[in-house]
């Protein structure tokens, strides 16, 4: 795979991940940034979304998510996930448990909220508010449809995790689940090797919580 990262943002063609070394504490902030999807094959997962490593961030080695598996499981905000050029979905864990229908406490199935895309060029904004929760907007709308919807519970995690060790961005792009199945094209395996996102101008307000302080804008 090739990744490329420059002064807003990067590209990644194939399979691949990029992710900060800084973590934010997010609330009352926001995350803002660009995705062209025009060349990302179908049935293809791109993503943006943050998890919360207990050390400064050191890439793989530090990696952790909501899913339990080889990695420490943690607060997963998944501000979006793609599916090929056709979906996406914001979708919200906060609690490490097993998945269970209709839970307002976000577990690793989660709280989300799906749409249907009518452009490849999408502007992304995700807020997330003092008392924790979260609303992204594409392309100036608001994707808050969640089922179920968050519970107290859920953003009291949000506020103390930003509190104590904060996010950082991860994203990445890979072939397997992909959100809104039932509506949009199935895609192959094989179509991931070619497949090319580009993220660009990523912009956060936060207060640093660890790992070195970016550039400012």
């Amino acid at each position: 795979y090739q990744r490329r990262v420059h002064g807003g943002g990067w590209e990644i063609k194939g399979d691949g991940r990029v992710s900060s070394k800084t973590a934010w504490n997010l609330l009352g902030g926001y995350m803002e940034w660009d995705m062209d999807l025009s060349g990302v094959a179908d049935g293809v997962n791109t993503n943006f979304y943050t998890s919360s490593p207990e050390k400064p961030n050191c890439g793989s080695a530090c990696y952790c998510d909501i899913q339990a598996g080889n990695h420490p499981s943690c607060l997963e905000l998944d501000f979006i996930e793609n599916n090929g050029k056709c979906a996406g979905a914001s979708t919200m864990h906060m609690f490490a448990t097993d998945g269970k229908p209709n839970n307002a406490n976000c577990d690793r199935w989660g709280c989300g909220s799906q749409l249907k895309y009518s452009t490849t060029k999408l502007h992304f904004k995700a807020e997330v508010g003092s008392d924790g929760s979260v609303k992204v907007y594409v392309n100036g709308a608001p994707n808050s449809n969640y089922s179920p919807f968050p519970s107290g519970a859920s953003n009291q995690v949000v506020v103390q995790t930003m509190k104590r060790i904060g996010a950082v961005i991860e994203s990445s792009q890979w072939f397997g689940w992909v959100p809104a199945e039932n509506i949009c094209p199935k895609g192959s395996a094989g179509g991931l090797g070619g497949s090319l996102v580009k993220v660009t101008n990523v912009k956060v307000k936060g207060v640093v919580v660890q790992g070195p302080q970016p550039t400012r804008c």
